[in-house]
Formats: structure tokens, sequence, C-alpha cells
């Protein structure tokens, strides 16, 4: 009995065709990243930025603060204000308004031991990419002493 040749081309075609379609949905659910506040792989960009000093990736933190909370000071300072900045609190994003195509404000509750408080957040755009706005009263806001 002679096998079929249909069989593996018809099996290359189909993976081939897979493949495209997984290309084009990865594609798809990449437009947003980093253009909005809740297009930061499947967080919002300030659960982002926590994951991040979690891990102790300061510099990964830069492109997305912004403000005169750090303007002013050295890339050096810059990385020493984060790293000291108390981010290790549990929070959940509990709303969010878009002001225009390139400003939100996000609002937070954050639990720091056992008491429970609100707290909201600035975004705007900035180089193509989602940032947070720190002035001092944003700073204060996200990093509580």
């Amino acid at each position: 009995m002679k096998k079929s040749n249909a069989s593996p081309i018809l099996r290359i075609f189909t993976s081939w065709i897979l493949s495209l379609i997984s290309v084009t949905l990865i594609a798809q659910n990449n437009d947003c990243l980093f253009k909005n506040p809740l297009c930061f792989y499947n967080a919002d960009i300030l659960t982002y930025l926590q994951t991040l000093h979690k891990h102790q990736q300061y510099e990964q933190m830069l492109p997305y603060m912004t403000g005169p909370a750090l303007q002013n000071l050295s890339k050096v300072k810059q990385l020493e204000k984060i790293e000291n900045a108390p981010f290790g609190y549990q929070m959940k994003r509990s709303g969010i308004k878009t002001i225009n195509d390139h400003e939100w404000n996000l609002t937070y509750t954050r639990t720091i031991l056992g008491t429970q408080e609100t707290f909201k957040v600035q975004c705007v755009m900035k180089d193509g990419k989602c940032c947070v706005f720190l002035d001092e009263k944003g700073w204060k806001a996200i990093f509580k002493d």
C-alpha cells in the first residue's frame, strides 16, 4: 500500500496557517503595549512598576516615570531615589478616568498595616509611552512613607 503525500503537505500547510494566526494575534495584543495605563503585560502601569521595584529593576522603571520629582536629578540620583522609595504595599486599581488620548487619572486602593486608603495617580504619554507623572504630590501618593 502506497502512502499519500497529501498528509505531510497538509500538516505543513496547517502548521504555517496556525503560525500566521498566532503571530497576528500577538501583534494585535502588543499594539497597545505601553501606550495606555492598562496595557502593561496584562497589568496596569503601577502594578508593572511595583513588580519591577520588587525585583530591583529600578533602571527599567525610569522610562515609565516622568515629572518634576525626578527630572532635575541625575540618573544615579533618580535610581537612588527609586531604590529607597517604599513601594511594598498591596494595592488594587479601583478606577480610571480618561482625560484625553494622552492623559489618564487612575485611582487605587492600598492596604498598609491593615489600613485601607485610596490614592490617585496621573499618567501621561511621553515619547510614545504611557508614564506616571510624578510631581512631589504624586511621588508622596505612590511612595508613601
